[in-house]
């Protein structure tokens, strides 16, 4: 279970349905309580609900100058992948900042098919290349790219495999992604690639 005050992506696991039941910003799917929009964590102890409370836009926050950002894949066409960003290093901005992902910033190596590396759904860190909306991303950096993606296949979602590879572990399934610092590992744990 999450901390309160987390920052929660949407799908990510928050409780189980025994201990909390779904609030504001949560559903419920086969027993489990999970994130609907990015935001910080309440657990209200007193009804026994998971919250998720999305943080209001601040209009001072710099996106050039801005580490990374956290968003997910909205579409992948021919060379360019539209992304909705909600998280400006750790911040949330409330309603998403529209960006733009195109297939020379994916990776420091040639690249065919921008969805060979990043998919529809995907939620990816990336480093912002623009201040101006629809801002430009990166994910050239080794600590850029994907940080959560779920199968194509059945949905479920895909675990570490090496570093370009991701698994699923319900149906087998393998596919190739720009992966970030942080996806789920084997065990089922967020880590790092250095780990």
């Amino acid at each position: 279970m999450k901390k309160q005050g987390d920052l929660a992506l949407p799908g990510e696991d928050l409780a189980v349905a025994e201990e909390f039941m779904a609030g504001d910003g949560t559903y419920e799917i086969n027993g489990i309580v999970r994130s609907s929009i990015v935001g910080k964590i309440f657990y209200d102890m007193l009804n026994r609900k998971s919250n998720v409370i999305m943080v209001k836009k601040s209009p001072l926050i710099n996106l050039k100058k801005a580490k990374y950002v956290i968003g997910v894949v909205d579409s992948v066409t021919g060379e360019n992948a539209k992304v909705s960003v909600y998280s400006v290093e750790e911040k949330n901005v409330g309603d998403s900042i529209s960006a733009i992902l195109h297939i020379s910033q994916i990776a420091n190596k040639r690249v065919k098919s921008i969805s060979t590396y990043i998919k529809v759904g995907d939620i990816i860190r990336a480093k912002p290349i623009t201040g101006r909306i629809p801002i430009s991303l990166t994910t050239k950096p080794n600590d850029c790219g994907v940080i959560l993606a779920k199968c194509s296949v059945c949905g479920n979602i895909m675990f570490k495999e090496d570093e370009e590879h991701l698994r699923c572990t319900y149906c087998n399934n393998q596919e190739t992604r720009k992966i970030g610092l942080y996806v789920v590992k084997r065990n089922g744990r967020k880590g790092s690639q250095k780990e």
